[in-house]
């Protein structure tokens, strides 16, 4: 049974990346902040009572160095990783007024993290191995107002494509799926701020008309973990219904 983690597995498309590697066959280990919210989960989702959770802050070094200490002693090695894992943005504004401690915690929450969790995973990965990075459309792209996230998504397309020169020569691929906007709880909260007409005007902009949904960038992350994709690496497959185009 190949072995896989997703970082960030109890909502959006971290759960839909979990439920398609487990309905896939594969053991799956999954952490977050959380675990009220990973119970919620198991209610929806009783199949998935399976996965190895654990609740660990990513932004923690310490946390990570026991999680990843726990799955070598465990499983001793991952054939897949996924690095999803993403915070509240707390960094949203024009950016010479936003305050020096949400920018800090933005770089950290979207870029380091996945850094670190990279760099412990390549550590426990064989010969044949896949990564897939979760960026988004905003690391193809200017994006005023949210111009640290915007820096922190470009940093892991730049940190994906040289790792990947490094670890093809291991029979490891690193690769990442760019998001554009995708309809997730985290969009569902701001609609509540923002009242109903938000999916609708967003989507406008977009030119094939609508959000995705979930498990579309969940197949895509599939995709690029599987033997269909042996000769992709270091690419980033930007999933955005042409968003970046305009």
């Amino acid at each position: 049974m190949k072995i896989v983690l997703v970082t960030g597995g109890s909502s959006g498309i971290g759960l839909h990346t979990v439920l398609a590697f487990h309905q896939a066959g594969f053991k799956v280990i999954t952490c977050s902040r959380n675990e009220d919210k990973w119970n919620k989960v198991l209610a929806r989702h009783p199949q998935l009572s399976s996965i190895d959770y654990l609740p660990v802050d990513l932004k923690d070094v310490q946390q990570v160095d026991r999680f990843f200490g726990y799955i070598r002693e465990n499983y001793g090695h991952l054939d897949v990783a996924v690095n999803n894992a993403s915070p509240k943005l707390e960094s949203r504004g024009d950016f010479a007024n936003v305050p020096i401690d949400a920018l800090y915690s933005t770089m950290i929450g979207d870029f380091w993290l996945h850094a670190v969790c990279l760099r412990y995973e390549l550590n426990l990965m064989p010969e044949g191995s896949a990564i897939i990075n979760v960026s988004s459309v905003n690391g193809v792209r200017p994006t005023p107002n949210a111009a640290m996230y915007s820096a922190t998504k470009h940093g892991i397309e730049g940190l994906t494509r040289s790792v990947a020169v490094e670890a093809i020569r291991s029979g490891i691929r690193v690769n990442a799926v760019a998001p554009g906007v995708t309809w997730t709880p985290r969009w569902e909260e701001h609609q509540a701020d923002m009242g109903a007409a938000l999916r609708e005007t967003v989507s406008k902009q977009v030119p094939n008309g609508r959000f995705a949904i979930p498990e579309e960038i969940a197949k895509a992350i599939f995709w690029l973990s599987s033997e269909q994709a042996s000769y992709v690496v270091g690419h980033t497959l930007v999933m955005d219904g042409g968003l970046s185009l305009t």
